[in-house]
């Protein structure tokens, strides 16, 4: 049976699996040299904990953003590969939101899930558009993170 990373798979499946299985794909879709390029900062030491974390979070939102624009070219040519893509996209999206943002404790499952479906429906080609579609992601989930 393929995995869909849909929400009634995600919750049978335990967290350091699907940690596993993202990070996997992470390194296939991200080369090493963007990852080192993402998390180097210029003047680290003269820069404040705010600062850092600031810039910290924006490379976690372009590796993402990275990662999920290229899924389309690794799994084009594979049997399915719409399935796959959207498979996938899934994945490294909880990965997004379970391990990047670490957003488990403030939305839950279910609603992670849910606003995935909907983004899938009119999913980003690239990169660029990827990280508007995350940010928005973040800012919706900091609204419903209000109450």
């Amino acid at each position: 049976m393929v995995q869909d990373y849909t929400y009634p798979c995600l919750s049978e499946m335990s967290n350091p699996e699907l940690q596993e299985l993202s990070h996997r794909l992470l390194h296939r879709l991200v080369p090493e040299s963007s990852v080192k390029e993402l998390f180097t900062f210029e003047d680290q030491q003269a820069m404040d904990d705010d600062k850092r974390q600031e810039l910290h979070f924006d490379a976690l939102l372009r590796m993402n953003a990275i990662a999920l624009s290229e899924i389309p070219a690794l799994f084009a040519s594979a049997d399915n590969p719409e399935q796959n893509i959207e498979r996938m996209t899934r994945l490294i999206l909880w990965h997004f939101y379970a391990v990047s943002f670490r957003l488990q404790n403030a939305i839950s499952l279910k609603t992670h899930c849910d606003q995935v479906e909907a983004l899938l429906n009119n999913r980003p080609k690239e990169a660029y558009q990827w990280v508007n579609s995350l940010t928005r992601l973040l800012h919706d989930y900091a609204e419903l993170a209000k109450g």
